[in-house]
């Protein structure tokens, strides 16, 4: 044997090597391939069912939040109607109830100054002014 072909048949072994090693490394990324595959297909599996509860909580949601919004504009529409009769009430009964003070009112000065023995002038409601 010459020294050529004992070194292209030492390349020969080497490159048999390399493919016996490039073969594992091709095995052992077609076991991570395929076990990344199993994981995606099992949280898709999971996940699926979750988005259909999700949009069921959301739909249901939705609703709720339609029924709170006529519960909001019904207790808007009472609280108008509530504040509009106590503004009504408070025009009625406040008109009376002032008259009848500035009635006690003169009543009383009036009582007043006839009891009194002065023989001042009553005074009509308006207080005089006194410069000091």
């Amino acid at each position: 044997m010459s020294l050529l072909a004992i070194a292209w048949t030492i390349v020969a072994f080497l490159v048999g090597a390399l493919v016996v090693v490039l073969c594992v490394v091709m095995a052992n990324l077609f076991r991570v391939l395929t076990s990344t595959k199993d994981l995606i297909d099992g949280v898709t599996s999971q996940t699926v069912p979750l988005l259909g509860e999700v949009n069921t909580t959301v739909a249901m949601v939705n609703q709720e939040l339609t029924r709170v919004d006529g519960i909001l504009a019904t207790a808007e529409g009472v609280t108008a109607s509530v504040g509009g009769m106590v503004n009504t009430v408070a025009a009625t009964i406040s008109s009376p109830l002032v008259k009848l003070s500035a009635f006690a009112y003169g009543l009383r000065r009036a009582a007043g100054a006839a009891s009194s023995d002065d023989d001042q002038p009553v005074d009509r409601g308006r207080r005089s002014r006194r410069r000091r």
